[in-house]
């Protein structure tokens, strides 16, 4: 797994450079690299043992756990054994306050149940409406760029606020935009990232970043009150147009606060997730061309705006295919952290009180006990019939009750639109400098690189099986 950057020339399929992982991890190198880049401490002995442990000062304990069955016993059959870590709630309360990202137990059954008639299947096609109609823009923007080096990064960050906005709030961004964009990169990119104090202090207890992040909170929910406040100034229709009349309509016992807290998750979630996964996957594709123009084939007959997103959907199975390996090989939750609440065996490893437990996602993903050839960009393994990953092998949004209540939708607003860049542009980088994932809360990269998008001339509709093959 040491850095390469194969790319894929229609015979070969591309290998992305990737951090490699450690022959040796202690304590320090742990915590420190949560600060700088989680991925760097992961041990390469959790690609062939199935428990990793490592001793904390002061008598603490870290157990990786890396099979699917401990995966499927901490997150399903166990769950009850573990918390979410204090960490957790320092380093994301200030964004996700009472919300459902971390909430537990009861709170967290009641906010599940009042959340969840707003992403059922139903809502779908309402989504993929603004979904394409946000595309739109963001298409119109990059064809303005006349064939100079684009900021894709930046312009996927706008344009999953834009989805994020249109499909809460049936708003468009304007005045709001700036704001959103910089407290979340912001946050995301200085007092987001984790301390070592965040693992070593006892619950509860102040951090020396407390402060910071406290008034970062306050700013915060001013924002995402000022955005509710316009929202609600249009006032309400018929039926639903969005999710804030979905979620005002769950919230109508008058638990502001509450919705505040949910409606600000769920805009950095989305913004966050989908922008991520949308910038990956057009690196992916920029060094995979023959992916691209398949993906144009597939794209080519399909009305992708507004009116027909929806029922287009299910005619895009490559594209969805791309988002799928995009997630595997860039997964938003690349690991998966639990407290033990009690003294456990998961799986004929012991875990101690006050253990924290972790998932790697990260190497599960990439393990080739479980994948053929795990380190390259290969979307038709997950088109390829009887090959299905196991459900705690692939785990981009987590598994069991606390699954990511938004992760079909991610997946369908992604899916429209790579589908829409690749029909109407060819992606070429810029410039050859290997693009790294740095993970912190989330996979970002270590910069951003330049692309050229091309026009791309109409291309006749072909089998897929002129892709080649790349298992």
């Amino acid at each position: 797994m040491a850095p390469s950057a194969r790319a894929g020339d229609g015979t070969d399929p591309y290998v992305p450079p990737m951090p490699p992982l450690a022959d040796r991890v202690g304590w320090l190198r742990l915590l420190r690299a949560f600060r700088r880049n989680t991925l760097d401490a992961f041990p390469r002995a959790c690609l062939h043992e199935p428990a990793v442990s490592l001793p904390l000062p002061g008598g603490g304990r870290v157990v990786l756990l890396c099979t699917p069955d401990a995966a499927r016993h901490v997150l399903v059959a166990g769950a009850g054994d573990f918390a979410r870590l204090p960490a957790a709630r320092r380093v994301l309360g200030p964004i996700a306050g009472r919300g459902l990202v971390l909430a537990e137990g009861e709170a967290w059954r009641r906010q599940r149940k009042v959340l969840a008639p707003a992403f059922t299947p139903r809502t779908v096609p309402l989504m993929a409406g603004h979904t394409a109609r946000a595309t739109e823009g963001a298409m119109h923007r990059l064809a303005a760029s006349g064939g100079a080096p684009v900021d894709l990064h930046s312009e996927m960050q706008r344009l999953s606020l834009d989805i994020a906005a249109a499909a809460m709030f049936s708003l468009e961004t304007g005045p709001f935009e700036a704001r959103i964009r910089g407290m979340i990169s912001g946050y995301l990119g200085g007092l987001g990232r984790p301390r070592v104090s965040d693992f070593l202090l006892p619950p509860g207890w102040p951090t020396p970043a407390s402060p910071a992040r406290a008034l970062f909170r306050r700013r915060w929910l001013r924002l995402i009150r000022d955005v509710v406040a316009v929202r609600r100034a249009q006032g309400r229709g018929g039926a639903p147009r969005d999710l804030f009349d979905l979620l005002s309509a769950a919230h109508a016992d008058g638990h502001d606060g509450l919705l505040a807290d949910e409606v600000g998750t769920m805009i950095v979630a989305g913004h966050e997730t989908t922008a991520s996964t949308l910038f990956w996957a057009a690196l992916l594709l920029a060094r995979a061309p023959a992916v691209q123009t398949a993906l144009a084939q597939e794209a080519a007959p399909l009305d992708l705006g507004p009116e027909g997103a929806a029922e287009s959907l299910p005619r895009l199975p490559l594209a969805r295919a791309v988002v799928q390996e995009t997630l595997r090989l860039y997964p938003p939750a690349y690991m998966i952290a639990r407290r033990a609440r009690r003294a456990t065996e998961v799986c004929g490893t012991a875990v101690p009180a006050g253990a924290t437990v972790m998932i790697p996602t990260w190497v599960m993903h990439r393990n080739p006990r479980w994948w053929v050839r795990p380190e390259a960009f290969d979307p038709q393994r997950f088109l390829r019939p009887g090959e299905e990953p196991d459900r705690f092998v692939y785990l981009p949004f987590g598994a069991g009750p606390q699954v990511c209540i938004g992760a079909q939708l991610a997946l369908a607003e992604a899916t429209l639109v790579l589908a829409r860049l690749s029909r109407d542009f060819v992606l070429t980088l810029d410039d050859d400098r290997p693009v790294m994932p740095v993970a912190t809360v989330t996979v970002r990269p270590d910069h951003a690189p330049r692309f050229r998008l091309r026009p791309r001339a109409p291309v006749p509709r072909e089998p897929l099986s002129l892709l080649p093959e790349m298992g």
